[in-house]
């Protein structure tokens, strides 16, 4: 291949300015070729992608939050013109492809016996071509072609949960998962199996449409962050919370939780406030700035708005004096844990 003949820097001129599908199959032609891109730096993809739906499964390349361009597609075999379709022996892997004739994108296809290496194979292969840095999400909206956390070791998903599916199929699912770092729900359902145990162990939680599943989730998170949405809750749920995580009876990992009522409820703040042992930060100092960062799983690390508080109020924890910021207004329940006990902010002037 003339190509493996050029200098590097013309080499990597050329491998930068081709489309990922393209590095991809090149990856593919020899071990040689694989270790000459694996020297060029791929730092500009932040994460790989996944998008499963009904027929397919889309794999992108995640280079910012507003740019993910395509890579490939992975299609049952069945589903393409045959004669299109080539098999090759790649690395030690007998892979069959094809160009969709409406995108000209890249179609890995595979057959019922060869689903899951077919997948096993393109991911792990793209991790060595793109470098470990990546980080790796899927979004569900379909479970019918393949459950695709079952398949990979993916730890950040979103889940569509529709309104047709069956709570026991979602819990076989669930449990085939990784214990989750980053787990969103988008719910349409009416009854979700809660009781297993990974919807509350993940380490972050986005719930969309929690309703009459919020004061579950609320007594049951172990994780480290949760932002609840539409949630079906009751003054009396925020109370007890506040109350068990001051006593040191649970939620000992959370740092940061945010809760927000469905459109027709409100808070009481007054019989909240007045039901718990609430203080106030200093008046002179005034109260300290809470900033949680969250590195999404798209890649782009940043201090998201929302996680941005300034909080007059705080409660403290008796087992080991830590602080929490707390408010509460008629629509939102924010709940945030300091690195700090009381001791050490008082010398640090925010409590008098």
């Amino acid at each position: 291949m003339e190509l493996l003949k050029f200098p590097f820097l013309v080499q990597k001129a050329i491998f930068q300015k081709l489309d990922f599908d393209d590095v991809f199959l090149l990856s593919l032609t020899s071990t040689k070729m694989l270790i000459l891109l694996r020297m060029v730096s791929w730092k500009h993809i932040k994460a790989i992608s996944y998008k499963a739906r009904r027929t397919h499964t889309s794999v992108f390349a995640v280079k910012s939050k507003d740019e993910s361009p395509k890579i490939m597609e992975l299609r049952p075999s069945l589903a393409m013109n045959q004669e299109t379709q080539h098999s090759e022996l790649c690395l030690g892997y007998n892979m069959t492809f094809c160009w969709s004739s409406d995108t000209n994108i890249l179609v890995v296809t595979f057959d019922e016996k060869t689903m899951v290496p077919t997948v096993q194979f393109v991911h792990q292969h793209m991790n060595g071509l793109f470098g470990s840095h990546l980080q790796h999400g899927c979004t569900l909206l379909s479970y019918d072609l393949m459950f695709l956390p079952e398949i990979l070791p993916i730890t950040s998903n979103v889940l569509i949960l529709h309104l047709v599916m069956a709570p026991a199929l979602l819990d076989k699912y669930i449990s085939k998962m990784e214990n989750q770092e980053y787990l969103t729900m988008k719910n349409q359902m009416r009854d979700i199996p809660l009781f297993n145990v990974k919807f509350v162990s993940c380490k972050h939680l986005s719930f969309i449409n929690a309703y009459s599943l919020a004061p579950e989730i609320l007594s049951r998170f172990q994780g480290q962050t949760a932002v609840i949405y539409n949630a079906l809750i009751k003054n009396a749920n925020i109370v007890e919370f506040v109350t068990n995580w001051q006593k040191g009876d649970f939620a000992l990992n959370l740092k940061f939780l945010k809760v927000y009522l469905d459109s027709y409820l409100l808070f009481d703040p007054a019989v909240i406030t007045k039901s718990l042992k609430i203080k106030s930060f200093s008046h002179s100092k005034g109260p300290p700035r809470f900033q949680y960062t969250v590195r999404n799983y798209f890649g782009a690390e940043e201090t998201l708005q929302n996680h941005d508080l300034v909080v007059p109020t705080y409660v403290v924890r008796e087992t080991d004096q830590t602080v929490a910021s707390i408010i509460v207004s008629e629509d939102r329940f924010d709940f945030c844990v300091w690195e700090w006990n009381e001791t050490q902010m008082k010398e640090m002037g925010y409590i008098e």
